[in-house]
């Protein structure tokens, strides 16, 4: 005597996790620049130590590792007499960092922004 098998409805597919909402690339352009000085501490006259200051924003959603500010050191004719750099390990997104730039050329008048890069 053949036995009747009960047929139960298919069970519905387990729900795919959903799709983390993309992100765009990174873009360089992201990492905003202004406010670039030369700037003498305070207390410090007399000192001969000054820094190119300024404030890079983060306009992404997205951390940044490694971001490295380049600039270039002019002197009063605007010739470039050397280089700066100042470097952080992460900055947040939609944060600002406030960089500070040892200069080491003492004809140095201005600076002005050479690059910015991220570690990859």
């Amino acid at each position: 005597m053949p036995s009747a098998l009960s047929a139960s409805p298919p069970s519905p597919a387990p729900a795919a996790p959903a799709a983390p909402t993309p992100k765009g690339p990174k873009l360089l352009g992201d990492l905003k620049i202004t406010q670039v000085a030369l700037d003498q501490p305070k207390g410090a006259k007399g000192s001969r130590l000054v820094y190119v200051t300024g404030v890079l924003k983060n306009d992404s959603d997205q951390q940044r590792f490694g971001v490295r500010v380049e600039l270039d050191l002019l002197d009063a004719t605007s010739t470039k007499v050397g280089t700066a750099t100042d470097y952080r390990q992460m900055l947040e997104p939609r944060a600002t960092w406030q960089f500070r730039a040892i200069v080491t050329d003492r004809r140095a008048t201005a600076a002005k922004l050479a690059g910015v890069k991220e570690d990859e």
